[in-house]
């Protein structure tokens, strides 16, 4: 199982080293992740740096995300449709469990009533939001949500990918 924003860039090389593998392939709102990646890059670079350049950070990530999402939108197709699922955030929140199932569905895995209840009491003993929320700011970082989301639009567009907030 293989997770990173960078995986989006690498649907040829993963393929070929994978060959039978089943692909997920998230999507979500490039806004709200962009914000919330730079927030989390300049905390971090708080701990080594006495001046961080929130603009500097922010001006990269946006590059190399559009950078990632365009490969995207570029090979998705390469994928195998029958070992491949595209899975929307926002999908995901409202019913876990069946986007689950429907991922399984696509691996050809079993459905299991012990797998379904540890997923449930997962879920239950770490809800979201149970160590408070972070409130982002695209200010310091120079951003736009407008410009963000044209940014991103081609991505967005290619997947029906919504708005979030």
């Amino acid at each position: 199982m293989l997770k990173s924003p960078q995986h989006l860039e690498q649907f040829p090389a993963l393929l070929a080293t994978f060959p039978d593998a089943t692909f997920v392939v998230t999507h979500r709102d490039p806004v709200p992740v962009t914000v919330s990646m730079v927030t989390m890059l300049a905390y971090t670079a708080r701990l080594a740096h006495d001046r961080v350049d929130t603009i500097g950070i922010a001006a990269y990530w946006v590059d190399r995300l559009e950078r990632m999402l365009r490969s995207c939108v570029d090979h998705r197709d390469l994928l195998p449709e029958a070992r491949t699922i595209d899975v929307h955030f926002d999908e995901f929140m409202a019913d876990d469990l069946s986007m689950v199932r429907r991922i399984h569905a696509v691996a050809g895995l079993p459905d299991s009533r012990a797998a379904e209840a540890s997923m449930r009491a997962f879920t239950k003993a770490h809800p979201r939001g149970r160590f408070g929320d972070i409130e982002y700011d695209l200010a310091p970082f120079g951003l736009d949500r407008d410009v963000l989301s044209e940014t991103f639009a081609c991505y967005s567009e290619q997947f029906g990918v919504r708005a979030e907030g």
